[in-house]
């Protein structure tokens, strides 16, 4: 299993899902932060994207927008008002008014953009070792999101979904959810450069990369930064500071938390006890790995487990 297959099989999401919004001239619409990545498509006409203390993004219709994060922007019709309605409460916040099935009509009578719109939460996305390392902003431009030629009538089945209420439904959105996150990311990996930076472009750089995958093939092994250098023929001190530099944290640091990411991911499934899940992630006691687990994830592993079957998070097929 490749090292983005092994991290991306740990995410669990749901969707709170929007849905379409058809905008016409003069239009804006304010989205506070809030938890989990949003999400926009652009299907018709353009927009623009706006940040505190950024540059205004402007997107064409066949673009796909993601913040990881979720941090707060706002979007507008116009580059000349996009910087005052940014920030001055002005705007709608459609929160869960459109859907895909009865969209959301604001605006005027100018240009029309169609948007889909919505926000998608992950179990544990802090503690992930994707996105916990993702960038604020994600843009999938026309032409390589079109290369998924699915995903456009993805987010539409999952935006008709969370409004249908039908039997079913809300297993049917979180696992589109899923999809939908996993696509964004190999978006992202593909527009990335190891040159600059970030877990994802650390992926393609030869010797880091291999290093990744001696990490995720052997999570319960007692790695040191010597041991990893040596198996990728590196010098101890051009390693720990090249893996710092792609990666974004020191090696032992990515070990650690890639260690409860894989605890959190095995304890959800249920299948393993608690000591086996400590063995599995290189503890010699289940009493040690309960004391580092607790002091990672703020609770007891066997606590953290019953919570998770009550989340309405899916869990791991």
């Amino acid at each position: 299993m490749d090292v983005l297959t092994d991290v991306l099989e740990t995410v669990r999401a749901r969707a709170a899902w929007s849905g379409r919004i058809e905008a016409c001239a003069p239009w804006d619409l304010s989205l506070e932060s809030g938890q989990g990545a949003r999400v926009h498509a652009v299907l018709e006409g353009r927009a623009y994207l706006v940040r505190e203390g950024a540059e205004p993004i402007e997107l064409y219709a066949g673009d796909l927008v993601a913040l990881p994060h979720g941090d707060r922007h706002v979007l507008t019709d116009t580059h000349e008002s996009a910087g005052a309605a940014a920030w001055s409460g002005a705007g709608l916040n459609v929160g869960a008014r459109a859907t895909a099935c009865a969209p959301v009509r604001i605006g005027g009578s100018g240009e029309r953009t169609t948007l889909l719109s919505g926000r998608i939460e992950y179990d544990d996305g802090h503690g992930n070792a994707v996105f916990a390392l993702l960038p604020s902003l994600i843009v999938l431009r026309g032409e390589l999101a079109r290369s998924v030629p699915w995903l456009e009538p993805t987010l539409r089945t999952l935006a008709c979904e969370a409004a249908s209420g039908r039997p079913g439904a809300l297993t049917v959105v979180n696992r589109l959810a899923e999809v939908v996150l996993v696509q964004i990311v190999r978006g992202h990996l593909a527009t990335s450069d190891a040159d600059t930076g970030g877990f994802l472009g650390a992926l393609g750089d030869r010797q880091i990369g291999a290093a990744l995958s001696l990490i995720h093939q052997s999570p319960g092994l007692s790695w040191t930064v010597q041991e990893l250098a040596a198996r990728v023929a590196m010098s101890r001190s051009a390693f720990a500071a090249r893996f710092t530099k792609l990666v974004g944290e020191p090696p032992l640091h990515y070990v650690a938390r890639w260690r409860m990411q894989k605890a959190r991911s095995l304890l959800r499934e249920g299948r393993a006890t608690i000591g086996e899940v400590a063995e599995a992630v290189g503890y010699e006691s289940e009493a040690a790995f309960s004391k580092a687990f607790k002091r990672a994830v703020g609770t007891a592993p066997g606590a953290y487990r019953r919570a998770k079957r009550q989340s309405g998070f899916p869990e791991a097929a």
